[in-house]
């Protein structure tokens, strides 16, 4: 929380002397951008582990990594986005000790979602910093790879799955736009497990810079 409130507050200062630098009124309807998403899903680790059987090191990267996505402000208060993440990432290193073999691992998660956002309130247009509900709905896709001297496989599967969050755009200037946004993912279960989970649903945070083109900016 301290995080979000120093984000939050880095926003409002951005958005303030961008007010003072460059005065402006603000028309969304018409208008695109193309957003550049950064943020957590899960803590990242590493650890190295010793047995009889042998050493197994592992990576993960379980949180969000990044994503873009696309808007398409149809009013001024209401948004569609199209967007693609990778969420989710995981590395895994196994040395046996007898027989001698190397069995490395990886897997990982991505989405691609159609969504809307809906600014509430219904914005003014001096107004710069619009909060909003966002709802979205498409595809979660997970992969893996099994690598070892003897046997090479791999999988990968789609399911159904949806996101439903809330965010804070800020607007320093007439082409650019920055946000934070949390959200709550849920998907169906994969029949196959990737990595070791079948179902990845769980929160997310994420920061965004964006540039704003055509419409009437």
């Amino acid at each position: 929380m301290k995080a979000l409130r120093l984000i939050v507050i880095l926003l409002l200062l951005l958005v303030t002397a961008g007010s003072l630098l460059y005065p402006q009124t603000l028309t969304l309807r018409g208008s695109s951008a193309l957003e550049l998403n950064i943020g957590f899903w899960n803590n990242m680790n590493a650890s190295q582990q010793l047995s009889f059987s042998g050493i197994t090191q592992d990576a993960k990267a379980g949180g969000f990594v990044g994503g873009l996505t696309y808007c398409y402000w149809m009013r001024e208060h209401v948004a569609i986005t199209v967007a693609g993440a990778l969420l989710s990432s995981q590395t895994s290193t196994a040395v046996l000790a007898s027989p001698a073999i190397v069995k490395q691992n990886s897997s990982g998660l991505a989405s691609f979602l159609f969504g809307i956002r809906y600014v509430v309130p219904e914005p003014a247009p001096e107004d710069l910093i619009r909060p909003y509900v966002a709802v979205g709905v498409g595809s979660f896709m997970g992969f893996e790879s099994d690598n070892s001297l003897l046997l090479q496989s791999a999988h990968s599967e789609s399911v159904v799955g949806g996101r439903l969050g809330v965010g804070l755009d800020a607007y320093p200037g007439s082409s650019v736009k920055l946000g934070v946004a949390a959200g709550y993912n849920t998907m169906a279960s994969f029949r196959s497990a990737v990595g070791a989970r079948s179902n990845f649903d769980g929160f997310d945070f994420s920061m965004s810079i964006a540039y704003i083109f055509g419409g009437s900016l």
